[in-house]
């Protein structure tokens, strides 16, 4: 896997999650069919109690029940990364094999920045996929500095802060700062389509301040 990136993390460059993607480790089981690589986020208002949850999650991430963990991180309510262009489940298909994942869940367009390392987007193997989207459709941005500003108009995309939406958990934020936690899980289904996962692989959490524009 790639580094796990912090909350705390200022530079928009390496503000990005990155993983590689799980190798069929099925092959050839008729028994079982390999999925691919399913990618989960949550919205907090507050690091606390993200961090919490991140700790129940990794206490049962372990080779005792592979399933455990990524149940866990499900019922409290993470939800699968959406994209511009739709649902994307997984959102690294089992044909894909290993390759490497590269997300940005936000622009920082100041000083004339275009690259990936500013620019929010999915590339899957180098390949770009499509832009993050929260898991309401593939209009809902993570741009949160964008909500309201005249400039972004008339775009199609919804801008609108998460406020009682499935995919957040807390109140309004006093800062403005919205913290957003993420992980990558390889699952499949066996001859009685029930789902398995294996451990989940953090990827790490980033901050998204709705105060700024550009994050």
């Amino acid at each position: 896997m790639g580094r796990i990136v912090n909350y705390n993390e200022v530079d928009p460059a390496v503000r990005y999650f990155e993983f590689y993607a799980a190798p069929n480790s099925n092959a050839g089981n008729s028994e079982f069919g390999f999925l691919g690589t399913f990618v989960y986020y949550k919205i907090y208002s507050n690091p606390s109690t993200m961090t919490s949850n991140h700790n129940s999650i990794e206490a049962v991430n372990n080779s005792s029940n592979y399933s455990a963990a990524a149940e866990r991180m499900i019922g409290l309510g993470y939800k699968e990364l959406y994209t511009s262009n739709g649902s994307r489940s997984p959102l690294v298909s089992e044909s894909v094999g290993t390759a490497y994942v590269r997300i940005r869940l936000t622009n920082n367009d100041e000083n004339g920045h275009g690259d990936i390392g500013h620019t929010a987007q999915i590339e899957i193997g180098g390949v770009n996929v499509g832009i993050p989207r929260r898991s309401r459709g593939q209009s809902y941005s993570f741009d949160f500095g964008r909500n309201g500003k005249a400039e972004y108009s008339g775009r199609g995309i919804n801008y609108d802060l998460p406020i009682n939406d499935e995919d957040f958990y807390g109140g309004s934020p006093s800062d403005g700062k919205y913290y957003v936690d993420m992980y990558a899980v390889a699952a499949g289904r066996d001859t009685t389509f029930a789902k398995y996962y294996s451990n989940v692989t953090y990827l790490g959490s980033i901050t998204i301040n709705a105060n700024e524009e550009n994050n």
